[in-house]
């Protein structure tokens, strides 16, 4: 728990509360930035370690009094004097500095919980285990409740089974020197936390604390009070974290005790104390793209203002920003349609550093300057001036030492230049090798083709002489069926000689050692034929083969079937026939249509 606290009497009360209602204060750590006059003011912690000691009845005092205080190991005050005081955006950015020291000495880890709260606050009974859970049924790990809470006399009307049926919720702004956050709504009967437009309450904010470590509270705008919300949002928001309404009140604030005390608001006579108003109001409006800032004049200043370590996040532009919460921050206007963003909103989505959630960016100590350059993609300025970046993140001492590694990678690349050429020329001499093994291959493939031709003129010739062959054995058939005719004249009529009978014979066995001798030239004409084909350049396929015929077109393998495999004659047969079809159809295409359309006419 953060606290930053200006001479406030209740702080010691806060803690109290904060102790004795925790389901476990022993898992329970505060840091409280104290600014008050020891003169004058209470010490926040001895004066809760007083309290403690009443409720056991006990009366310690010096050192005493600590020591045997419960939890006052757990509460660590970081003292300032009252008159050093800057405003409480000036004193938050003091706690930031103490919680990002805790992680670097692992007292403190990026899945902690943690909250900030002001130090006039009361809580209800186990507080931390409620708020840890209405947390979780945001189900986003950058997730940020914040909210201005409501008042002390609400207290205890979350209790025993009754749920507050109105909850504020923060989503309007107006525009005083800055942009402020400005009263708020009120939701009814939520379920679980309600996803504002990016508006943030400084007093009260509950989230892992991995959010605290990257969005660190600006400690270079001292005196502000206006205005602090909202550029925290925007940078919260654009680091990927979203802020949401609580659906229930467990934190509650003192408003008429603190509001009373005229002394908690004497800061601002501190007058020019760490720095100046104006110049703390330009650093806010150059980070909003507001009239006013650095944008206007020196835009290179701006951009390495918004990239520090107290600038605005990577994950989401400040035009995302403006389109989601609707506020004309550019122009100073509230809202950038006439309509507000207190209803349900669209959540925008953005891509997480590679590294993850817990991942903190690095920044120069001195300069703070990112050190995480060149940017990685997912980053929304990864387009940027990597040149200009550099520059601008890396310690003076290593430009030096960069120019000249890159001094020595370009001598490198000179002499390796020779070794370029001379692998150029041995490409040049494969490439002209691979042209005369191409060369070759063409002259192959026409000798191939004359072949072929060949080969089908001589297959077209045996299919002319067996259709020739066919037509005489045609002729002696006919022949034969005639003679038949005259044998049955001959057994109605008169009987031949025996001479005749065995002249007959003989012209019978002359025409059947005929018929084979015809035969035997037919089957050598096939096997010529089918012998000089496999002989061809599609030796190897199989080959039809007919009654009366042998086809000279060999059968296709496995890989060779397709429109391209087919002879060219065929190929332009086909083509012919596809385009007269399509040229048919066009041409006939709506006529129907038409000849209906002039029947009416004629009709009518």
């Amino acid at each position: 728990v953060n606290i930053a606290t200006y001479r406030d009497p209740l702080c010691p009360k806060t803690l109290y509360n904060l102790f004795t209602k925790a389901k476990v204060p022993e898992k329970l750590f505060v840091r409280v930035l104290q600014q008050r006059d020891p003169e004058v003011d209470v010490d926040c912690l001895e004066e809760y370690c007083v309290m403690m000691a009443k409720d056991r009845g006990e009366d310690p005092t010096g050192d005493e009094l600590i020591e045997s205080c419960p939890y006052s190991s757990q509460v660590f005050i970081h003292e300032i004097h009252a008159k050093e005081a800057a405003g409480p955006t000036w004193a938050r950015g003091l706690l930031s500095k103490d919680i990002e020291a805790a992680h670097q000495t692992g007292d403190l880890k990026p899945q902690d919980h943690c909250m900030s709260l002001d130090s006039h606050m009361d809580v209800e009974p186990e507080w931390d285990d409620k708020m840890v859970k209405m947390w979780e049924d945001a189900v986003n790990e950058y997730a940020v409740l914040s909210t201005y809470v409501q008042d002390i006399e609400h207290l205890g009307e979350d209790g025993n089974g009754k749920k507050h049926r109105e909850v504020p919720h923060l989503c309007m702004v107006k525009f005083t020197s800055q942009v402020r956050t400005h009263a708020t709504k009120c939701a009814k009967d939520l379920s679980k936390p309600k996803l504002t437009n990016a508006v943030w309450g400084a007093g009260l904010s509950f989230s892992k604390c991995h959010a605290e470590l990257k969005v660190m509270v600006d400690p270079y705008t001292p005196h502000v009070f206006d205005g602090e919300e909202f550029n925290r949002a925007a940078r919260f928001w654009t680091y990927g974290y979203d802020i949401y309404t609580p659906n229930h009140v467990y934190v509650l604030h003192d408003y008429h005790r603190s509001q009373s005390n005229p002394i908690m608001h004497t800061w601002y006579q501190n007058g020019k104390k760490h720095g100046n108003i104006n110049d703390s109001n330009k650093r806010l409006k150059t980070m909003l793209d507001m009239p006013g800032g650095f944008g206007d004049t020196e835009p290179e200043k701006a951009i390495e203002m918004k990239r520090s370590k107290f600038g605005l996040g990577d994950r989401r532009s400040l035009d995302q920003l403006i389109q989601f919460s609707g506020i004309d921050l550019r122009n100073e206007k509230v809202t950038i349609d006439g309509k507000n963003r207190c209803g349900n909103i669209q959540w925008v989505p953005f891509k997480e550093h590679p590294l993850g959630v817990n991942y903190i960016p690095n920044f120069d100590n001195v300069t703070e300057n990112p050190k995480d350059l060149p940017y990685e993609s997912t980053s929304i300025w990864f387009t940027a001036d990597i040149k200009k970046d550099d520059d601008g993140g890396l310690p003076k001492e290593n430009l030096s030492e960069k120019h000249a590694e890159l001094q020595d990678a370009l001598e490198g690349e000179v002499i390796a230049e020779s070794d370029l050429s001379k692998m150029h020329a041995e490409l040049e001499e494969e490439l002209k090798e691979e042209e005369l093994v191409k060369n070759n291959i063409d002259v192959k493939h026409e000798n191939l083709e004359l072949e072929n031709e060949e080969i089908d003129g001589e297959a077209d010739d045996a299919e002319v002489m067996l259709k020739h062959k066919a037509d005489e054995r045609k002729e002696a058939d006919d022949g034969r069926t005639e003679k038949a005719d005259d044998g049955e004249e001959a057994d109605n009529g008169e009987v031949k000689k025996s001479d005749d009978g065995e002249k007959a014979g003989d012209d019978a066995s002359i025409n059947r050692g005929r018929k084979d001798k015809e035969s035997t030239e037919d089957v050598e004409v096939k096997q010529g034929a089918v012998e000089k084909l496999k002989a061809g350049p599609l030796r190897g396929a199989a080959f039809l083969k007919g009654k009366e015929y042998v086809a000279n077109h060999p059968l296709v393998g496995p890989g060779e079937h397709g429109f391209n495999h087919l002879p060219m004659f065929v190929k332009c047969n086909v083509s012919l026939l596809v385009f007269g079809v399509i040229f048919v159809i066009m041409k006939t295409s709506g006529t129907g249509r038409a000849f209906k359309i002039n029947s009416k006419k004629r009709n009518t």
